[in-house]
């Protein structure tokens, strides 16, 4: 992680959805709290991948982190401009929306749905050169759209560049995928879920490519995984942290080696043991969790979120949420343990109730 002001700063972020009803459905219904009160600052040639269950909130995060997302609280700056002041011509706009987007940059995991099957590599990579270096001749465009198409490993370059993407593999989209976000020359660029469809032999090669390109483009990185190995790879190879999400929550955060080895949430200690290469001991058989269902995101558990499945739950775990404890350096965690003087250490252990009790509600 870099010194200096952050890239893209997010503060007390909230995304809340609400659920669309049926034609005569007019009652009430609760939103999902798809990412509730998260900071979280992005510095240059940073790397943070965001991990954790389906549902948990880290694409709708990463989506908000490089402005595809309207947050529904707090904020979030690109190098301190408000993002959405300066699309919505709010106040003294200092940088212009266009300007944010073009930098702030995202590959999907599935590169097919955003490539134009009707349009040869060529033109769709010559797109973005077309729209924001008009400069350029079309001799020079084509000569740096081979370059990078050799930089990626799609030689002989002029062959890749005739095709159409029905004609390229699933790992070579994901090439032209990137080359076409880094042709923007962008400051950031969201990875959401890029290696997921790949076949495992290839995932390790895609994640040293978009590592190496990093380096030479300097390029900060949100990696979005639900997988904690990849996770791991990724951010280790490149000095960066992983940031754990729960039902919306960002619960701990940290470098790499150190949040694997030395977890200090319970619900990251569940990850570790669901990912068969890290878990612990390798012969553990009992995941270290009360509960296997996850709760409804449109009513969360009062207290911290974890307390209905986590086997250290105390009574006070039910009632107060956890504030943000730095239990080393750059490692933050969201648990009471980390507090010796709180009092989750007298409260009593909390007993296995009936869901609707846990949840804080009543049991019919």
């Amino acid at each position: 992680m870099s010194d200096g002001d952050p890239l893209v700063s997010m503060n007390e972020v909230e995304v809340h959805f609400e659920e669309e009803s049926g034609i005569f459905d007019f009652s009430d219904t609760d939103p999902v709290r798809a990412v509730d009160g998260v900071d979280l600052d992005i510095y240059e040639e940073d790397v943070v991948a965001l991990v954790g269950e389906s549902g948990c909130g880290k694409t709708t995060l990463g989506k908000t982190a490089i402005g595809l997302q309207r947050p529904t609280g707090g904020s979030v700056e690109y190098r301190g401009q408000d993002i959405w002041d300066a699309k919505d011509g709010k106040g003294d706009v200092e940088i212009p929306y266009k300007d944010i987007r073009r930098s702030l940059q995202i590959i999907h995991q599935d590169p097919g749905s955003s490539l134009n099957p009707n349009r040869r590599v060529m033109k769709i990579l010559e797109s973005p050169l077309k729209r924001w270096q008009k400069q350029m001749s079309a001799g020079d465009r084509r000569g740096q759209v081979l370059a990078m198409l050799e930089e990626v490993g799609m030689t002989p370059p002029d062959d890749y560049a005739g095709r159409y993407p029905h004609q390229l593999s699933g790992g070579e989209k994901q090439r032209v995928a990137l080359v076409r976000a880094l042709l923007m020359d962008p400051d950031m660029i969201l990875a959401d879920e890029a290696v997921s469809a790949l076949d495992v032999s290839l995932r390790v090669e895609m994640m040293d490519l978009m590592l190496d390109l990093q380096e030479k483009f300097d390029t900060s990185f949100v990696f979005v995984s639900h997988d904690l190995s990849n996770a791991r790879y990724f951010a280790a190879h490149s000095g960066g942290r992983i940031g754990v999400m729960y039902l919306g929550e960002l619960v701990e955060i940290g470098p790499a080696e150190e949040l694997i080895n030395n977890p200090q949430h319970p619900y990251t200690k569940v990850l570790r043991w669901a990912t068969p290469d890290l878990k612990p001991g390798g012969g553990a058989t009992e995941p270290p969790v009360r509960r296997i269902d996850i709760p409804d995101p449109q009513n969360p558990p009062p207290g911290c979120r974890f307390h209905t499945r986590c086997p250290e739950a105390r009574e006070v775990c039910m009632e107060q949420t956890p504030p943000e404890y730095e239990t080393a350096e750059l490692h933050y965690t969201k648990c009471f343990r980390e507090d010796d003087t709180h009092a989750y250490w007298s409260s009593p252990t909390v007993e296995d109730e009936s869901d609707e009790a846990l949840l804080g509600g009543e049991a019919d």
